[in-house]
């Protein structure tokens, strides 16, 4: 690929990988229609680039958390009584659960990452929860520093991971279960992108070890920046769709491409 169809596609992956849109679908569509290669050091360097743009994003919770948890870990205490103390929990947590699930179904995501049906199929999936949360509770009385549940964040953590299949969004997966449990807008969006953070550090990093060969520094410096930009723009796209409670407008984009992903499928003279 030249460098030109390198920072469009790190663009489009690193706006995917914060957006609730599915990266795993947007390149399954890449692969068919604009002929883009798998893997390689832009990939790598794209969800890297992505994991730190949502660091940044949500850099005011994750500081807290981490300074409070430090602390609660010599003052268990803490876990109850400081919210960021609880975040610290509660996000540790998750990410460990969706770690684990992603883990467990990373045979199945490799065989059908491939099956344009397997795309489109989840891709009408994510498309159907987003639209689901325009009828999601409401709780206006709930103060900012609320949190889900340890049941609640272990269910987020088990969606986040199960959402690592072709067409899932791990991002969109937590926010809308997050949501459907009444934790508010902003709340819900920054525990979303902040369980994504080690999922992309966990596979960028996993892809970097099995690389073989020098990586191109011209490809993989444009992705970090080209994914970086995009991420960065996505997280803050989201934020403000969640607080305008605009969230299931994405399924307006991403219905049809589901579609168009399964009428593709459906035409292949062979097995999808």
């Amino acid at each position: 690929m030249g460098l030109v169809d390198v920072a469009v596609l790190a663009a489009v992956e690193g706006a995917a990988q914060a957006l609730p849109i599915s990266a795993t679908g947007h390149g399954a569509a890449a692969r068919l229609w604009l002929r883009a290669v798998d893997g390689g050091a832009w990939d790598i360097a794209a969800q890297l680039a992505a994991a730190a743009a949502l660091a940044i994003a949500v850099r005011q919770r994750l500081r807290g958390a981490l300074g409070e948890g430090i602390r609660g870990l010599a003052r268990p205490s803490l876990f109850r009584a400081s919210p960021p103390a609880r975040d610290a929990a509660l996000l540790a947590l998750g990410a460990a659960v969706s770690l684990l699930v992603a883990a467990a179904l990373r045979p199945y995501a490799a065989r059908w990452g491939h099956a344009p049906l397997a795309a489109g199929l989840g891709l009408l999936a994510t498309g159907a929860a987003l639209a689901s949360t325009a009828i999601a509770p409401r709780r206006a009385d709930r103060e900012e520093t609320d949190a889900p549940s340890l049941a609640g964040m272990i269910a987020a953590g088990a969606a986040h991971g199960v959402a690592a299949l072709p067409g899932g969004s791990r991002v969109g997966a937590a926010l809308v279960l997050l949501l459907w449990l009444g934790v508010r807008p902003a709340r819900a969006v920054e525990l979303a992108l902040a369980l994504s953070i080690p999922a992309l550090l966990v596979s960028g990093l996993a892809e970097a070890r099995a690389l073989h060969g020098p990586a191109p520094a011209a490809a993989a410096a444009l992705s970090l920046l080209a994914a970086f930009v995009g991420a960065a723009a996505g997280a803050a796209a989201l934020r403000a769709l969640a607080e305008r409670r605009r969230t299931a407008a994405l399924a307006l984009w991403i219905i049809p491409l589901g579609l168009a992903m399964v009428a593709y499928a459906q035409a292949l003279p062979g097995p999808s």
